[in-house]
């Protein structure tokens, strides 16, 4: 699938997983190349085939944290991560717990669970979020959050003001350009900041009046 593909394109292939998972932790593999290049690789990349699957969710958590993920970054459990077989990194997932009707959306930054019959790991946080702490594994639905290519998430927050943006991917002083799918003239902004919580289901967060005229989902270029 593309997601191979990309993995392969990047090299990753030469790095030997340190330990494999039985569904109870992370499969932990040394990333040579940048989390924020890994992200930007996988926007671009092609829609993966899996977009809706059921079965049973675990979870992993503390003995855990600090190690690295499959993608390079920091497990920490207190984020809304989780662990796929397949999907490529910093896909957003909607998870819902068929127990209880609840859901969370979680970002993939691992590769698991490894275990039979089980799809998706989730952090400590992903899992008190939809109820499954004290049952361990729980069966689940999960539904991968696409956007047509060239579209973003726009997400806002009180500390942006004017035609500021934070971005996850573009660096510090980057030229934007929002265009508003349904009209409207584009909008130039300029990435001041690099903090938009990993927890995030955003590309780019604007203020809150720049927010109320481009909406949540735009087309972005890079002037």
């Amino acid at each position: 699938m593309a997601l191979a593909a990309v993995l392969a394109g990047l090299g990753l292939s030469a790095c030997a997983p340190a330990a494999a998972r039985d569904g109870s932790g992370p499969t932990v593999i040394p990333a040579a190349t940048p989390a924020a290049t890994l992200a930007a690789v996988a926007r671009n990349a092609a829609t993966p085939s899996i977009t809706e699957e059921s079965g049973i969710a675990s979870w992993y958590g503390p003995g855990f944290a600090g190690r690295l993920t499959a993608n390079g970054e920091v497990f920490d459990p207190s984020q809304l991560t989780a662990a796929h077989k397949e999907l490529p990194f910093n896909s957003l997932v909607t998870v819902t717990n068929l127990h209880n009707g609840r859901s969370v959306v979680v970002r993939i930054n691992d590769r698991g669970p490894f275990k039979p019959g089980r799809i998706i790991d989730l952090s400590r946080a992903g899992a008190e979020a939809i109820g499954m702490i004290g049952s361990g594994t729980a069966p689940v639905s999960i539904a991968v959050n696409n956007l047509p290519r060239g579209m973003v998430r726009i997400g806002t927050t009180g500390g942006l003001l004017g035609f500021q943006a934070a971005s996850r991917v573009h660096p510090i002083g980057t030229l934007l350009v929002i265009k508003p799918p349904l009209g409207g003239e584009p909008v130039v902004v300029r990435v001041v900041s690099s903090a938009v919580p990993i927890e995030s289901p955003a590309d780019v967060l604007v203020g809150l009046e720049l927010y109320a005229m481009v909406g949540s989902e735009v087309n972005l270029q890079v002037n």
